[in-house]
């Protein structure tokens, strides 16, 4: 799913330079984005619901996505048209993502987003997405 949403963003979001994975966030995050405007995708939270069916084991488990936005704007020692990149790079990437099922996924719905940082001049922002997948057994 995560490498689905990464080639959904890649093919739909011209403005990023870079789409990464979790490890490349932890890296990216210590030290800096090695270019920008960048999104890094990764798995966040999975919640199985109890199975309801006798017989048989069918759970539905809620999945949370995140997708990190990482903009720079060197001009930009205070963050403010940064935010204004951010807010175009935003409204993207939920065009892409909103709406779209990956391979045996519901549709993708958005979650809540929140700043995670602004450091060196480099604005991280982590919007939510939730679906449901289901096991089965």
């Amino acid at each position: 799913m995560i490498t689905e949403i990464s080639a959904r963003l890649r093919d739909q979001v011209a403005a990023l330079k870079l789409i990464g994975s979790a490890l490349d966030f932890a890296v990216a995050s210590e030290t800096e984005p090695p270019a920008t405007p960048a999104a890094y995708v990764m798995l966040l939270r999975e919640v199985p619901s109890p199975s309801e069916v006798e017989g048989c084991v069918i759970q539905q488990i809620g999945v949370r996505i995140g997708v990190v936005y990482a903009i720079k704007n060197v001009a930009d020692v205070k963050g403010a048209a940064a935010q204004v990149d951010l807010k175009a790079l935003r409204a993207a990437g939920q065009t892409a993502l909103l709406g779209w099922s990956p391979t045996d996924a519901e549709p993708l719905e958005r979650g809540p987003g929140n700043l995670l940082a602004f450091k060196n001049r480099v604005l991280w922002w982590q919007d939510e997405y939730l679906t449901n997948i289901y096991a089965r057994s």
